[in-house]
């Protein structure tokens, strides 16, 4: 019994290390950014760009994580790149129902005034659920301190009537400097082995 738990407990701790790395907090922050980038230029494709990375979280953790820790098979491995993206349909399905559901026909102008003036603060609320739920499936906790944030700066800059790409470049560019730091530490604590670095 007591084995187990120490198993348990060295998997759980090898399961944190392996997404210590900052890489899936550099690709969120680049989306949110990226997202930013297009409410300011309109221009869908600083969008394109910014969500882009995803495709290459697998190749880059192979090229960056698994020469420095090995390669890790956990039940729930794929579960933080799945929930990413059903985050990302989540929130493009509550921006289309905000836009296209919110018709004359359907809902009153009061209704339409206040989806007008509050919906990034709903669509803040609905991307602060999903990194809510993310958190819980990948046990990742940093996952809700973004969910924290996206709910202080989204209302905060709702509050404020700031534009709406300033705030979300600004929790972008939180989320990011985070991925960078976590990087950095990461490749200062797993060193390549001595082998790999007289082949490089």
């Amino acid at each position: 019994m007591s084995q187990e738990l120490d198993f348990k407990k060295l998997q759980h701790k090898t399961y944190q290390d392996y997404h210590q790395d900052g890489l899936i907090d550099i690709i969120i922050g680049l989306g949110f950014i990226g997202f930013g980038l297009n409410m300011a230029f309109d221009n869908y494709a600083f969008l394109f760009m910014g969500w882009l990375p995803i495709i290459f979280y697998v190749p880059f953790k192979n090229r960056l994580t698994v020469p420095r820790i090995g390669y890790v098979k956990f039940h729930a491995s794929n579960k933080i790149v799945y929930g990413l993206v059903i985050s990302i349909l989540l929130i493009i399905m509550a921006g289309l129902f905000i836009f296209f559901i919110g018709g004359p026909n359907i809902i009153s102008e009061e209704m339409q005034d206040w989806l007008s003036k509050y919906y990034m603060l709903i669509l803040g609320i609905v991307a602060a659920l999903c990194f809510l739920g993310a958190g819980l499936l990948t046990k990742i906790t940093r996952l809700y301190a973004y969910a924290l944030l996206l709910l202080v700066t989204f209302a905060a800059g709702t509050w404020l009537d700031v534009h709406p790409a300033v705030y979300v470049i600004f929790t972008g560019l939180l989320i990011e400097a985070v991925g960078i730091w976590l990087m950095i530490r990461f490749l200062r604590k797993y060193p390549l082995p001595a082998q790999e670095n007289a082949h490089e």
